[in-house]
């Protein structure tokens, strides 16, 4: 048998999605923690800085106060107070007790946005105390000094390194050495995943790798003997690996590295699947949650991607030399992780073979520079930055090469998240292929041929047509999003409104989009989830009214230039009486090159099969408040019954305009959808407009313990009174609805 560690890897990989697929885990979710005093009691793990405060990592918690349990947590503790050195703080192995105000941390609430819960229970961690403050403290019962040390040694490094690079190279710098990434801008992590670079913002094995085989070159330089030599290279790496944090990444690159040595040791030729395999079921047997981490997932793929589709490619194209072997390893680390990084990132970087081509070799330049710059800049900064001056110069080449990346057409292309059978049948026409291939080769056929074949070689060509042909027909399928008719999603922004409606061809348009308790809104909860979508364009932005858990989200998307979603046309109400926020929102617009149309009562306009009247508001007409200023919009599609009113937050005058309109339709059936207007306050949707149009179904999007009260119970009663499903997204999360002819299927992203 073949390479047994990989197959016994790869199956307990499998093993352990399976059953966290089948039966997630949950996350801690003691509500009564939030918000609540508590006092925990336990030992001090690790220690940093992060957004200009001190953090404590805290395990084996016992609860002094707050929460009754005989269970021992692992907590994040953010002191209220920050010290001048982390130093100054107990030491990591000492016991204290703190105290300060609890809070678990937040799940998505809608597809596609990151899950901070979930990620820190992979992690071990339960939640997280702010405002805190040490009582007191004491050695524990092994202080421990490498690990406090190892702390001191990473704080004065991050220092120095942020005075001898600008705050954006030190960012840089600090993640790519440190494994720091707080000091990296949105902008520059937008910038590298954008351009296939992020490899660069985090320890790698290609990291391990460099840093280890060039420090074991030295030692050996410096006379020390074979064993001598790797014994201490081992050492370092497992320090160095210590002091970056000792992420699940930099595990896995130092348990290849190290499994590398004792091959060289042995006289043997390391495999690299199965070092994979032994680093990945080490991980996995001590930590099985990390078989649901994105980061674990991602780094292995990649690994297999060379070890399995680059021997393919070397048998299949005959060229030699080093950028031959950069653009094959380049090529079968991007087709192999296609799947998982349209999974979790819903897009793909397309330049990004050619931009690695030429950003690879010279991170070994700059990794040199970067250490090398850093040791001297602890002892004299001025030579520090004499010495650091070729690494800023390749990151000042990698910011042209991001920046000239979204100057070329389709740099990012957005597919979305496929679904899981699309990545099963993907992976089994990739594996079909390499299985025809190496059976051919080991069989001694296409062995022959390729040591016969010259460029007319008719049956070589064959093979690779075959080939190209598999490569083309997984990526096809991959690429494939069946949609219905029309989706109509109500976005969780918290105490705001967004809603998002999708057609079969592929046109979009979003009706509001703003919180006003959810800060960065658009960044956060919406963009991820048109992205997950597939989609990187609103084709049509309709704003109801400017208030600020409206149209923020709108600001936030005209006002970035990277990692945004581009508007073409933004439609608000033809009003008079034309408020801040309405002029900024249209001269926003207009600086970004996107239409402004503006419409009022009796207006229509379509979108594909989908057809907007304007119920609300008159031309002209002077309203009391803004809110009854909304625009309202009667949606219908083409040759079906199916019919959705949104009414914004429309009340009062605007709300009677809104039904006067509908009384003089003669609207006699039943509406499939209504938005609900003002987030479900108590005098908004009246019983006459319900008899009248009787809803089918009913969104109502309102924050999670909202000071409002919204929606309101007197509300909700009409509702279920006009014999209409109701669905409220501090509930229920997103709310998606396909219509398909006469069928409706709705979907909530959170199931209780």
């Amino acid at each position: 048998m073949k390479r047994p560690a990989c197959i016994v890897g790869c199956s307990l990989l499998l093993f352990l999605w399976l059953i966290f697929y089948l039966k997630p885990p949950e996350p801690f979710s003691d509500d009564s923690v939030s918000g609540m005093s508590v006092a925990i009691s336990g030992i001090i793990d690790d220690k940093y800085h992060k957004n200009s405060s001190d953090y404590l990592i805290v395990s084996k918690a016992g609860t002094v106060s707050g929460i009754e349990s005989e269970k021992k947590y692992k907590v994040i503790v953010k002191l209220k107070k920050q010290m001048e050195s982390l130093g100054d703080h107990p030491a990591i192995g000492s016991h204290l007790i703190v105290s300060g105000k609890g809070m678990i941390f937040a799940r998505a609430r809608n597809p596609g946005n990151f899950d901070l819960a979930e990620y820190e229970m992979i992690r071990g961690v339960d939640f997280e105390i702010y405002d805190a403050e040490i009582v007191s403290f004491g050695k524990g019962s092994k202080t421990r000094f490498i690990d406090e040390g190892l702390c001191i040694i990473r704080e004065r490094l991050s220092r120095t390194i942020n005075e001898l690079y600008g705050d954006e190279d030190a960012g840089i710098i600090n993640a790519m050495l440190l494994g720091d990434r707080t000091g990296l801008s949105e902008e520059i992590r937008d910038r590298y995943r954008m351009s296939g670079m992020s490899h660069i913002l985090c320890i790698s094995a290609l990291h391990i790798t460099l840093l280890g085989m060039g420090f074991l070159k030295v030692v050996r330089k410096a006379g020390l003997g074979r064993i001598s030599a790797y014994s201490m290279t081992f050492i370092m790496m497992i320090i160095y690996g210590r002091l970056t944090g000792s992420g699940v990444s930099t595990v896995r690159a130092l348990i290849t590295f190290a499994l590398m040595m004792i091959a060289d040791i042995a006289g043997r030729t390391p495999d690299l699947l199965s070092s994979m395999a032994v680093a990945g079921s080490g991980i996995l047997i001590f930590k099985p949650l990390y078989a649901m981490d994105a980061g674990f997932i991602l780094s292995f793929t990649a690994v297999c991607g060379i070890g399995l589709l680059n021997p393919v490619f070397k048998r299949l194209f005959l060229s030699k030399g080093t950028i031959a072997d950069s653009i094959r390893t380049s090529i079968s680390v991007t087709f192999f992780m296609l799947p998982v990084t349209l999974y979790f990132f819903y897009s793909v970087p397309v330049w990004s073979v050619l931009i690695n081509l030429v950003v690879i070799p010279l991170l070994g330049v700059l990794l040199v520079s970067s250490v090398v710059s850093v040791t001297a800049g602890c002892l004299i900064m001025t030579l520090g930055r004499i010495i650091g001056f070729p690494a800023r110069l390749i990151l000042l080449f990698y910011r042209g090469i991001t920046r000239l990346n979204e100057l070329l057409p389709f740099s990012l292309i957005t597919a979305g998240r496929p679904e899981i059978w699309q990545i099963v049948l993907y992976y089994f026409i990739v594996a079909v292929c390499i299985l025809w291939i190496e059976k051919g080769y080991d069989a001694g056929r296409l062995k022959k041929l390729l040591a016969t074949c010259d460029k007319g070689k008719r049956g070589l060509w064959e093979i690779r047509l075959t080939v190209l042909i598999g490569a083309c027909l997984a990526v096809f399928i991959l690429f494939i999003r069946i949609r219905p008719e029309l989706s109509l999603t109500m976005i969780d922004t918290g105490q705001g409104d967004c809603h998002l409606i999708e057609l079969k061809g592929g046109k979009t348009v979003m009706i509001d989009c703003g919180s006003s308790d959810v800060k960065e809104t658009a960044k956060y909860r919406v963009i991820p989830y048109v992205n997950c979508r597939g989609h990187d364009r609103i084709d049509y932005a309709i704003v109801t009214h400017t208030d600020e858990d409206h149209i923020n989200g709108f600001i936030e998307m005209l006002s970035k230039d990277v990692g945004s979603i581009e508007i073409g046309t933004l439609i608000m109400p033809d009003i008079t009486d034309r408020d801040e926020g309405y002029t900024r929102l249209v001269k926003m617009a207009e600086d970004k090159g996107v239409a402004v149309r503006v419409v009022g009562t009796g207006d229509i306009f379509k979108v594909g099969n989908i057809s907007f009247k304007c119920l609300n508001p008159k031309r002209g007409a002077v309203f009391s408040d803004a809110n009854e200023s909304s625009v309202c919009v009667l949606l219908s599609l083409k040759d079906s019954d199916f019919k959705a009113l949104y009414t914004g937050d429309t009340e009062g005058e605007g709300e009677a305009s809104m039904i006067r309109e509908l009384s003089e339709m003669d609207y006699g059936k039943r509406l499939g959808l209504l938005k609900c207007a003002h987030h479900g306050s108590r005098f908004s949707t009246p019983e006459e407009l319900l008899c009248m149009i009787r809803p089918v179904y009913t969104f109502i999007s309102a924050g999670v313990n909202n000071q409002y009260g919204h929606p309101h119970e007197e509300l909700i009663e009409r509702l279920e009174d006009a014999g209409s499903r109701t669905y409220v997204t501090n509930i229920c999360g997103a709310v998606r609805m396909d219509v398909e002819g006469d069928r409706i299927r709705v979907e909530r992203f959170i199931e209780n």
